[in-house]
């Protein structure tokens, strides 16, 4: 079960990168069109700007500025998400194992007979078996593993939104500035 999920997620993966990698040759040839043009522009509008560097290195420096970064960090948020997510549900089943066997939390049993009688021994739950009660209780793993999961998403976001802010780039001017 586990390996069909990991041979479709590499699969769906690998069909996103596909299609980013075909969008991205799109758009670099419209930028290097973009880079040539606005070479020549700033040759004649700011040659000072661009003293001593030629259209190659231009090229690059252009490239940096103006290709679209979002789609490739989008893909890789999802990519780190979808490999890490069954290792983060094992992660939290095994928190949950380990919790009720050295009994930090009781057992779903437990919980289940303290639901049917209160203190007085007054029925508290009065539809539902023992059995049925164990079982509700055992679902509630559920609920751990789905903010288990949330929480790993924010961290996820966060950390592939600081390396994005952290290395973008800045103004054609500024870069070009730097590069010389």
């Amino acid at each position: 079960m586990l390996l069909s999920y990991y041979l479709v997620a590499i699969l769906v993966l690998g069909a996103w990168f596909g299609v980013y990698r075909y969008w991205s040759r799109k758009v670099e040839a419209d930028i290097a069109a973009g880079a040539a043009y606005e070479f020549e522009h700033l040759q004649r509008a700011d040659p000072e700007l661009i003293a001593g560097m030629d259209q190659a290195r231009f090229h690059k420096v252009f490239a940096r500025v103006e290709m679209p970064r979002q789609p490739f960090f989008t893909w890789l948020a999802a990519a780190i998400f979808l490999l890490c997510a069954p290792l983060i549900l094992a992660l939290t089943t095994v928190t949950i194992r380990w919790m009720e066997v050295t009994g930090i939390i009781p057992q779903p049993a437990e919980q289940a007979q303290q639901l049917k009688l209160s203190a007085d021994g007054f029925r508290l739950v009065r539809t539902a078996d023992l059995e049925a009660l164990e079982l509700i209780l055992q679902g509630w793993g559920g609920f751990f593993s789905f903010f288990a999961l949330l929480f790993f998403w924010v961290a996820v976001f966060y950390a592939v939104m600081r390396h994005y802010h952290a290395q973008r780039p800045g103004s054609l001017r500024e870069e070009v500035l730097r590069a010389r």
